[in-house]
């Protein structure tokens, strides 16, 4: 699974000219993503398979750097395992947070303290300017105790920025949330990928209003991910 698309990222720099800025959609090839990450001294935490509503799949990689304070959410054109062309930045995010998805329970600190209320309000706000389908949209809180019954876990969340005429980069007052099943087994739950899914979850704030942003199938963390956890 590993061959092509994650250990290039964690281990290896390819020699390349011109490095650019892994700003949100930007897209190289895996050699030129590999040294402008590693430039910057990301490190692969996690990764999983992405399905699309083609119900084709695609890799995600989730990284940041040591002390945290940058990440990205990548994806590849190819499923992870295949040789991938081009890789783009979904995601730059900073603020990274690592939870131990392996363990029952929900952390307090993957909770937002606004009231449902204020989440229910901006859904039926999105639902009104057609911005989201009606039942497409819930609160964070609530979809966190709901996929924790199905052993569905917050594995990681990190503040989506972007980067301003200045050239600095600042929140936009989203919150992603990466969550999945760690360990689990395909036939874990009859007629269900539970067993190995996951999701990714994009969180407007302070109110917590939420959707998903794609389903996510055998997430994992990378052995430097499960190092991370426990620092």
């Amino acid at each position: 699974m590993f061959n092509y698309f994650i250990f290039p990222l964690i281990f290896f720099i390819a020699a390349v000219g011109q490095v650019h800025a892994a700003d949100t959609g930007f897209c190289s090839t895996p050699e030129t993503m590999t040294a402008t990450l590693k430039a910057e001294g990301q490190r692969s935490i996690a990764s999983a398979q992405s399905v699309l509503m083609d119900k084709q799949m695609r890799g995600m990689m989730f990284t940041m750097n040591a002390d945290r304070s940058v990440g990205y959410i990548l994806r590849a054109d190819k499923p992870l395992g295949e040789h991938a062309s081009q890789i783009c930045v979904q995601d730059r995010l900073s603020d990274i947070r690592l939870f131990d998805a392996r363990q029952p329970g929900i952390p307090t600190a993957v909770l937002l303290k606004a009231p449902e209320a204020d989440a229910q309000r901006q859904c039926a706000a999105w639902v009104k300017e057609k911005r989201v389908v009606p039942n497409g949209c819930g609160s964070l809180n609530t979809m966190i105790a709901k996929i924790e019954k199905w052993g569905v876990r917050v594995m990681m969340q990190g503040l989506v920025t972007e980067k301003g005429p200045d050239g600095t980069y600042r929140t936009v007052g989203t919150l992603a949330t990466i969550s999945g099943h760690i360990g689990g087994r395909v036939d874990t739950f009859k007629d269900s990928v539970l067993g190995v899914g996951g999701d990714l979850l994009y969180s407007s704030l302070p109110d917590g209003a939420t959707v998903i942003n794609v389903t996510l199938i055998y997430p994992e963390y990378t052995p430097y991910g499960l190092e991370q956890i426990s620092r």
